[in-house]
């Protein structure tokens, strides 16, 4: 063997082996836990139309604040006590009971957002509830 093939051969071997270290584990999309719940992804919600409502102070706690969210194991029993989402309430109604688990990471997210994904994630239907003036007085959920 030539210097020349020899060298090549020792190129080509760590080259293999530095490709195959980057191959990943194969998943494609989003992260996943070992259910296959989506952990997150840096694509953008489309909220357009959800929980949309004339009343200034629901639109700013909806819309205008952006948090980071980490959560691990959530069921629709626990979800809508979490941070930020537990400043309001909620009337839940028929929720799943044996639904996959809600993993979810975001560094920036608005509550709207958030909920939008729950909603999909679940396909839970999600309204409000008004009083006789047309205030809110609730986000509806239902299963």
């Amino acid at each position: 063997m030539t210097f020349q093939k020899g060298l090549l051969l020792s190129t080509l071997s760590a080259l293999t082996v530095f490709l195959a270290s980057c191959a990943g584990d194969g998943t494609t999309g989003p992260a996943s836990d070992p259910s296959g719940a989506a952990v997150g992804d840096a694509e953008t919600t489309n909220t357009a139309g959800f929980l949309q409502t004339d009343y200034k102070p629901i639109m700013k706690w909806l819309d205008d604040e952006r948090f980071e969210v980490d959560y691990k194991h959530m069921t629709p029993q626990l979800i809508f006590d979490q941070v930020p989402l537990n400043d309001i309430y909620y009337e839940t109604s028929n929720l799943p009971t044996s639904a996959p688990p809600f993993n979810f990471a975001q560094k920036s997210i608005s509550r709207r957002e958030l909920l939008k994904r729950v909603s999909n994630h679940w396909k839970l239907k999600m309204s409000f509830t008004t009083d006789a003036a047309g205030k809110p007085t609730a986000v509806k959920v239902e299963g």
